[in-house]
C-alpha cells in the first residue's frame, strides 16, 4: 500500500498554502483567522509528506493530514454556527467530528498498521474516510442551509475545503479497494491544495468585517508577496501538467510547455495592466484606507522635485497626478492672461485644438474646482477620463490637468477625488512657485539691464563732456595742427568708447577665465594727462606694483573719483594721486582741497544710487566706482570732513606672482 510522494509538489504546495495563510491573516478581517487555519494545516500536512515522501500516508505525514482534515471540520462547523444557523446541533456535530478524528489517530498506532478487514482493506484508511466524508458533508450542508444573503461569503470555502475532501475520499478508497496507493492521486493533492489556496483568501476578502488596526506591512510588501504567490501557483500548476505530458506525451512537449509558461508569465508580470488589475483585486482588499497617504504624498513631493534634465515641469505636474490612479498619459492646462485655459504641456498626449465650446465646456465642469470625469468633459483629448483641478489657495483655480483612462478598471469614488483634489492643491503651489520664479528671474535681469544702463549712461556723460571741452576749444585752435592731431584722436577714442559701452549694455559681461594683471601706474598717468586741471602722481614704494582687476573697470572707478576730485578742487590747488603698498594689498589714495562733506551726507547719500547733490549730477560715480572695486575683490573707503577736503581710499588686489 505503500508509496513514493514527490517532494518537490508538496513542498511548493506547503510554500503556497503557508504564504496565502500569511496573506488572510494580514487582511485583518473578522473571519479571516478560520480560513488561514485551515490554509496553515493544509501547509504543515504538506510539508511532512514532502519531508518524508516514503510514508505520505503514515507516520507524521498521517498524522498531520488526518488533523488537516478535523481542521477543515472545525472551520465549516464555525461557519455553520455564523451563516446556517444550525444552533443546537452544533455540540453533537462537534462530538461526531471528535470521534472520529480520535478514532482516525488511534488508527495510526503501529500495532494496527499490519490489521486488515476483509474486503475492507487496513483500518488505517477506514475512519480517515469517514472523517473525509463529514467535512464533504458539512460543506454540502453548510451551503444549502445558508441564506441567499449569505452563500456569497461562503461559496468559495465549501467549494475550496469539500473540493480537497472529496479528492481525499476518492483517493482513500481507491487505496482501500485496490490496497495500493495511486501515485498520481497522490500528487494530484497537493497541486490541488495550491489551487484552492487563492478561493481561500478571496472569500476571507470577501469578509466585511474589519479589525482595528490596519496591518503593519506596507502596500509593497502586499503587492509582491501575492504577485510571487500568483506566479508560484501557475508555476506549480504548470510543472503538474508537465509532469502529465512525460507520462502520457511526447518528451518535447514538457519542455516546450515550461519554456512557454515561464515566458507567458514574464510577460504579465512585466505588464502595467496586469499589476494594476492585481493591486486592484487583491491588495487594495487588505487595508482600510484605498491609499498609503504618506507614501502618496512623498511620491508627489518627490515627482515634483525632479531635477529639469531627467522630466519637464509640465510633465511632473502630470504625473503627480496621474500615477495615483494609474493613468498612463495626460495634459496640462493652465489659464492664461485672457482667463481661457491654454495648453501647457503634455505628458503622452499630443497639443489639442481647444475650441470655444471646448473652453466653455471646461470651465463648466469645473466650475465648483471639484473633480470632473469624462460624461461632464468635451472630449479634447483620447480616452479622456477624468479633470483634476489645480486650485491655488490665493489666486483660485489656475488650471486642470486631463488624465487618460487607466490601464486597468479603476473605480472612482469620494477618496479618489479627495486624494486628486489635495494634490492638485500641491500641484498649483508648485507651478504657481515656479511661475513666480520665472517672473523674479526677468525681474533680476531687468535689474541687471538697468544698473549696466546706469552705469553706461554715466561713462556717456563723461564722454559727452570731454567732446563738450573740444568743442570749445576748437573755435580758437582750430587753426593749430597740434590741436587738429589731438582732437583726431580725441574723437576717436570717445567714438571707440561709445562702441565699448554700447556693447556691453546690450550683452550681459561674462566672467573672465581669469583676472588680467596689469601696472596701474601708466593709467594713472594717462587718465591725469587727459583732465585741464592739475594732477600730482606719487608711485610710492611700488613703482612696478600689479593689480589684479579688469583695466576697463579699473580705468572707469578711478575716472568718476579722479572728477569728483576735480570739481570738488579750487583751480590753483592740484589733485594728488597716491600708490603704495598696504597690508598685502595696492592702496590708491585720491585726495583734494575741497570743501569735505559731512558724516551724514556720506553715509546717507555719496554711495546711494541716483542721490546726487550736484546741480547737474546723476549719482552714479561713486556708487559704480564702489561697486566695480568691490566686484574685482577690492574695496572704498572715504576719508572726510568739512572743510578740510577728501580722501578716496580704493584699496586694490595685488596680483599673485608667478613662480
Amino acid at each position: 500500500m505503500s508509496a513514493t510522494a514527490s517532494p518537490f509538489l508538496h513542498a511548493a504546495a506547503a510554500l503556497l498554502c503557508f504564504a496565502w495563510a500569511a496573506l488572510m491573516l494580514l487582511s485583518r478581517r473578522g473571519g479571516a483567522w478560520l480560513l488561514a487555519a485551515a490554509a496553515a494545516a493544509t501547509g504543515a500536512w504538506a510539508m511532512a509528506v514532502a519531508l518524508q515522501p516514503a510514508t505520505p500516508l503514515s507516520g507524521v505525514p498521517g498524522t498531520l493530514e488526518v488533523l488537516r482534515g478535523a481542521t477543515w471540520f472545525a472551520v465549516l462547523l464555525l461557519l455553520c454556527r455564523n451563516h446556517a444557523g444550525i444552533g443546537a446541533l452544533a455540540w453533537r456535530l462537534a462530538v461526531l467530528g471528535l470521534a472520529v478524528t480520535l478514532l482516525a489517530l488511534g488508527a495510526l498506532a503501529p500495532v494496527l498498521a499490519e490489521w486488515t478487514l476483509p474486503g475492507l482493506g487496513s483500518p488505517l484508511l477506514l475512519p480517515r474516510l469517514a472523517l473525509a466524508l463529514l467535512v464533504v458533508l458539512m460543506a454540502e450542508n453548510l451551503y444549502r442551509n445558508a441564506g441567499e444573503a449569505a452563500r456569497w461569503h461562503i461559496v468559495l470555502p465549501c467549494i475550496a475545503l469539500g473540493g480537497m475532501a472529496g479528492f481525499d475520499v476518492v483517493l482513500l478508497a481507491d487505496t482501500a479497494l485496490s490496497a495500493g496507493v495511486s501515485p498520481g492521486l497522490l500528487d494530484a493533492r497537493a497541486v490541488l491544495a495550491a489551487l484552492a489556496m487563492p478561493l481561500l483568501a478571496i472569500a476571507a476578502l470577501r469578509d466585511r468585517r474589519r479589525a482595528l488596526r490596519e496591518p503593519p506591512v506596507s502596500r509593497h510588501f502586499v503587492l509582491h508577496g501575492a504577485t510571487l504567490m500568483v506566479a508560484g501557483t501557475f508555476l506549480l500548476g504548470l510543472g503538474a501538467t508537465g509532469q502529465a505530458l512525460r507520462e502520457f506525451a511526447a518528451p518535447w512537449a514538457q519542455a516546450a510547455l515550461v519554456a512557454g509558461g515561464v515566458m507567458a508569465l514574464l510577460v504579465a508580470l512585466s505588464a502595467m495592466s496586469i499589476r494594476s488589475r492585481l493591486r486592484r483585486l487583491l491588495v487594495d482588499h487588505v487595508f482600510h484606507a484605498r491609499y498609503d497617504y504618506r507614501r502618496e504624498w512623498r511620491r508627489c513631493a518627490a515627482t515634483l522635485a525632479a531635477p529639469e534634465s531627467e522630466m519637464r515641469a509640465d510633465a511632473r505636474a502630470i504625473r503627480a497626478l496621474a500615477d495615483p490612479v494609474d493613468s498612463p498619459a495626460g495634459m496640462l492646462l493652465l489659464r492664461g492672461d485672457s482667463g481661457a485655459m491654454e495648453w501647457a504641456g503634455g505628458w503622452n498626449a499630443p497639443e489639442p485644438q481647444l475650441a470655444p465650446t471646448d473652453q466653455a465646456a471646461l470651465a463648466q465642469a469645473l466650475g465648483e474646482g471639484a473633480v470632473a470625469t469624462h460624461e461632464n468633459l468635451p472630449a479634447i483629448m483620447p480616452a479622456l477620463w477624468l479633470a483634476a483641478p489645480l486650485l491655488h489657495p490665493r489666486d483660485g483655480l489656475i488650471g486642470c490637468v486631463l488624465l487618460a483612462r487607466p490601464r486597468a478598471s479603476f473605480v472612482l469614488d469620494d477618496e479618489v477625488f479627495a486624494l486628486l483634489g489635495t494634490l492638485g492643491r500641491e500641484v498649483a503651489m508648485f507651478l504657481a512657485e515656479r511661475r513666480a520664479a520665472e517672473r523674479l528671474a526677468d525681474q533680476a535681469g531687468l535689474h541687471a539691464y538697468a544698473g549696466r544702463f546706469a552705469f553706461v549712461a554715466h561713462d556717456v556723460k563723461n564722454v559727452a563732456s570731454q567732446l563738450t571741452l573740444l568743442l570749445a576749444n576748437a573755435e580758437a585752435n582750430i587753426a593749430d595742427p597740434a590741436f587738429q592731431q589731438d582732437m583726431l584722436l580725441t574723437v576717436g577714442a570717445a567714438a571707440a568708447r561709445i562702441k565699448t559701452l554700447i556693447a556691453r549694455l546690450a550683452v550681459p559681461e561674462a566672467p573672465p577665465a581669469e583676472t588680467p594683471a596689469f601696472e596701474p601706474l601708466p593709467h594713472l598717468l594717462k587718465l591725469a594727462t587727459g583732465l585741464h586741471h592739475p594732477v600730482v602722481v606719487d608711485d610710492g614704494d611700488a613703482p612696478a606694483a600689479r593689480i589684479a582687476m579688469q583695466p576697463e573697470d579699473f580705468e572707469s572707478a578711478v575716472a568718476h573719483l579722479l572728477n569728483n576730485a576735480v570739481e570738488a578742487s579750487p583751480p590753483n590747488l592740484p589733485v594728488r594721486l597716491r600708490l603704495r603698498s598696504h597690508a598685502g594689498r595696492m592702496e590708491l589714495q585720491i585726495t583734494d582741497r575741497g570743501p569735505g562733506m559731512a558724516p551724514a551726507f556720506v553715509r546717507d547719500v555719496l554711495f546711494r544710487p541716483l542721490a546726487t547733490a550736484k546741480p547737474r549730477g546723476s549719482g552714479i560715480g561713486a556708487w559704480q566706482a564702489r561697486q566695480l572695486l568691490r566686484q574685482a575683490g577690492g574695496e572704498l573707503e572715504v576719508l572726510t570732513a568739512p572743510g578740510l577736503g577728501t580722501t578716496m581710499r580704493l584699496l586694490l588686489p595685488r596680483a599673485v606672482a608667478c613662480p
